[in-house]
Order: C-alpha cells, then structure tokens, then sequence
C-alpha cells in the first residue's frame, strides 16, 4: 500500500525534473539565405557558409531551379526571388544535395486580404444597407 502512495512523487519529481533544464543556446547563423515570394519571405539560416553551386525550390512536386545572388560579409546573405504567392514552408535544395523545410514568414493570405480591401467599413455598411432596400422593393412587387 505504501509503494501506491510513494510511486506517482516519485514519477511526478522526475517528470518536473526533466521538464526544469535550461534550453540548449543556438549557435548562430554562419550564413542566411532569403526566398522572396511576391506576398511573404522565407528565411533559411545555415550553420555552414554553403558551397558554391545552384540551389532548387520544390514547386508543384518539382525541382526548379533557384537564382540566388550571394553577398559577402561576415555572415554571407543569399536572396532569391520567386514569382508566386508563399505556401505555408517550402523545400529547398542546397548545392550538396541536402534538403531543407524553411518555414514562411509574414502575414498570411487571409490577413493581406482583410488588409488590401478597397472600401472602409462606412462605404461597406452603404452598400449593404442599399442591397437590403432593393431587395426588399423587389419582393414588394
């Protein structure tokens, strides 16, 4: 009876043990490498200045080419331009073949849209206001 009570502290001061550890510091990036998309950027930070060769995009289950321009300094900083709207993450190719998922960042698609509308809110409550007037003369008649 009493390893029934002793049991779940001992599980639960392990548990809290584990959880209680500093996090480990990222090195940081030797180089960094920036997609643009026409909405949003991705951003790749590499531990290793990369080797010199062509780098590729998955787009639509296929590899494309990527024309990236690099620019010296102490941390290197490659940028390359996609001419299409950024999907959530996206798979890169490095020249050595090495595969990486960058997560996108920026505002999303339904926030640039809310940002981008044409008429302020006043203009819309017309415009709606109007549609239900037209819509109830029409069912008038």
């Amino acid at each position: 009876m009493r390893c029934l009570v002793v049991a779940p502290w001992i599980v639960l001061s392990l548990l809290l043990a584990a959880g209680c550890r500093n996090p480990e510091p990222t090195p940081p990036p030797r180089a960094q490498l920036i997609v643009r998309f026409l909405d949003r950027d991705a951003v790749l930070n590499l531990a290793e200045a990369p080797p010199a060769g062509p780098w590729r995009v998955m787009n639509a289950g296929l590899w494309e080419p990527l024309e990236t321009r690099w620019k010296a300094g102490p941390v290197p900083i490659g940028a390359a331009v996609v001419g299409r709207t950024a999907p959530d993450w996206v798979l890169l190719e490095d020249p050595s073949r090495d595969t990486h998922r960058v997560v996108v960042r920026g505002p999303g698609p339904e926030d640039l849209a809310r940002r981008n509308e044409r008429m302020d809110p006043d203009e819309r409550d017309a415009l709606t206001l109007l549609g239900v007037l037209w819509a109830l003369t029409w069912a008038r008649r």
